[in-house]
């Protein structure tokens, strides 16, 4: 598994003094599953914001914020053993920029400009999730090779 691990986050290890066992930690302290689904899921919810539809309040203040949700909280937490990996940074980009995505998407529609909103909604903000997703499919492929 640690070979797999290497060729999508890097190969610095003997540099950072990490072992197989603190980056397969890392990896079991998430359900990637859940993870996937959840940011899935943030689509809909966003345009049932835009539709009117929505039974929740998205407030574009707290949305903004990338370490509030179960990723965001293992990105920080558990997952910074993982921190050196270029993949993992690349993890943590895609994850920041979904959530200022979705904040923008909020904060459009919240000022009248439902037009842009949709927009931001079907372009950039479609483009970060599909990143996010890749990336935690990708370590749900590591964590599989065992």
């Amino acid at each position: 598994m640690f070979d797999f691990l290497k060729s999508f986050f890097g190969d610095s290890d003997a540099q950072s003094g990490n072992t197989p066992s603190k980056a397969e930690k890392s990896l079991q302290a998430l359900d990637i599953d859940v993870a996937i689904a959840s940011h899935e899921n943030w689509k809909i919810r966003l345009q049932a914001h835009l539709n009117g539809t929505s039974t929740e309040t998205l407030h574009a203040e707290t949305i903004c914020f990338d370490d509030q949700c179960d990723l965001g909280k293992w990105i920080y937490g558990p997952g910074q053993r993982l921190g050196h990996y270029p993949g993992f940074q690349a993890l943590i980009n895609h994850h920041k920029m979904f959530h200022y995505s979705a904040s923008n998407i909020v904060s459009l529609h919240n000022a009248g400009k439902s037009k842009e909103a949709q927009s931001l909604l079907n372009l950039q903000f479609e483009n970060f999730s599909k990143d996010v997703i890749e990336d935690l499919q990708m370590m749900k492929k590591i964590s599989m090779k065992k």
